[in-house]
C-alpha cells in the first residue's frame, strides 16, 4: 500500500479542478443555462487551488450538471471530463472512501472503513486526470467558456 501516492493523487485531483475554477470570471455571456451554471460553479471551484478538498462532492456534482448541459460544440470534451470523474467516483466508492475522507487521506490518516488494497486503484484512476487527452479537453472547455460565456476559468 502506497499511502503517499494516494495523497499525491488527491492533491493532483484538487489541482485539476482548480485549473477549471478560479479567476474572476467575466460579465455578460449568453443567456443559456449552461453559461449561467458555469459562472455559478466557477465560484465553488476556487478553494481547490489551496488544496481544500472539503467541497469536492459539490464540485463533482457541478461538473456532472455542466456536462449534461454543455452545448454541442463542447459536448465531447465535457463527456471526456465527466467520464473521468465518474471513474474516480467509482474508485473512491470501491476503496471505501467518501469525498469527505480525502482531507484525512491528505494528512496521512486512513479511515477505518477503507480497503488499503484498493487505494492503488484510486491513485491510478486519479492519475489519469493528468493525461494529455484530459488536459486537451480541459483547455478546450476553458477556451469555450471564455469565448462563449465570458467566464474565465484559467485562474489568471
Amino acid at each position: 500500500m502506497k499511502i503517499p501516492m494516494a495523497i499525491a493523487s488527491a492533491v493532483l485531483l484538487a489541482g485539476t479542478l482548480a485549473a477549471c475554477g478560479g479567476g474572476d470570471g467575466g460579465s455578460g455571456g449568453s443567456g443559456s443555462d449552461y453559461c449561467k451554471d458555469l459562472k455559478k460553479a466557477q465560484a465553488s471551484f476556487g478553494d481547490f487551488s489551496s488544496g481544500d478538498l472539503g467541497d469536492l462532492d459539490a464540485a463533482f456534482k457541478a461538473f456532472h450538471k455542466l456536462a449534461d448541459e454543455a452545448p454541442s460544440d463542447i459536448d465531447a470534451d465535457w463527456k471526456k471530463l465527466d467520464t473521468a470523474l465518474n471513474t474516480v467516483e467509482k474508485a473512491l466508492k470501491d476503496a471505501g472512501l467518501k469525498f469527505s475522507d480525502l482531507a484525512e487521506v491528505q494528512q496521512g490518516k486512513i479511515p477505518e472503513n477503507v480497503d488499503p488494497s484498493k487505494l492503488q486503484g484510486l491513485a491510478t484512476e486519479m492519475s489519469k486526470l493528468s493525461s494529455s487527452d484530459f488536459t486537451k479537453s480541459s483547455k478546450a472547455i476553458e477556451t469555450h467558456a471564455k469565448k462563449t460565456c465570458k467566464v474565465d476559468l484559467s485562474g489568471s
